[in-house]
């Protein structure tokens, strides 16, 4: 036998071997998926997460890296894309409350992540219509988008007060994700007085760091803050929009400002 096919059948086995190993992970990350579910909705698994970026930062930092100073704390607030569903929750910050703003009604797929042998599963609140295009004042203007809208930051900002470390997702952790950080971050930036136009960068900035982020896309989430100031102070956009008390967004901005 030539080395040549010598050469090839042992490849041949080493790709069998390999694929069997393949499939014995995969066998081991679905298991791991199976259990209990309270809504009986199936759990997402992200195969990409064993490979993809997850587009994970912890906002804190990254708002102080585009500013050059440290404004805000970090291990506060963290976003990412929903590629760590069904990993362990240690790729995108060890959150202790997940909040996804990508559920979609027709896959009712839930989100989560494993943390000690037990499942960290994404809260929602928008089971009948999918959260779009958060990033346009028009959208507030829909009602169920805005009621959508306004469930997930009322929790959120419950979360906050209540000292949980919190991970905001979508598919991408680009837009919606990007709109809530944004409203989120210029909340508690107003509260200190910081709401300025050094400001709406580095939350433009914290947006950009997105590498699937189009060009087409730039200056969303500037537009977006700015649209909030037209109208008032962000505090009072979330008590129009969403009837949160102004004393709930000062409690909430007080856990993520440094003093």
């Amino acid at each position: 036998m030539s080395k040549i096919k010598v050469f090839l059948k042992a490849l041949a086995l080493l790709l069998s071997a390999l694929c069997v190993l393949l499939f014995i992970f995969m066998g081991w990350v679905k298991y791991r998926s199976l259990g209990s579910n309270p809504e009986g909705l199936p759990l997402a698994i992200r195969w990409e997460g064993f490979y993809h970026d997850m587009n994970h930062r912890d906002v804190g930092a990254s708002l102080n890296q585009c500013l050059g100073k440290r404004l805000f704390r970090e291990e506060v607030l963290h976003r990412s894309a929903g590629w760590f569903s069904g990993w362990s929750c240690e790729k995108v910050g060890s959150p202790e409350v997940i909040y996804s703003l990508n559920y979609s009604p027709s896959l009712k797929e839930r989100y989560f992540c494993h943390v000690e042998g037990d499942k960290n599963i994404g809260r929602y609140f928008n089971p009948d219509l999918q959260l779009n295009d958060l990033e346009f004042m028009e959208s507030w203007e829909h009602p169920a988008m805005r009621g959508a809208a306004c469930r997930f930051l009322d929790e959120i900002l419950s979360s906050m007060i209540a000292e949980k470390k919190i991970l905001l997702h979508c598919d991408a952790g680009r837009d919606r994700t990007g709109a809530i950080t944004a409203l989120l971050v210029a909340m508690a930036a107003q509260a200190k007085g910081e709401l300025h136009d050094e400001m709406i960068n580095a939350i433009e900035c914290d947006y950009r760091k997105t590498e699937s982020l189009v060009p087409e896309k730039y200056g969303r989430m500037q537009r977006f803050i700015k649209g909030i100031g037209n109208r008032g102070s962000v505090a009072e956009f979330l008590q129009n929009q969403c009837g949160i008390s102004e004393e709930k967004t000062l409690r909430a901005a007080s856990q993520f400002n440094l003093n």
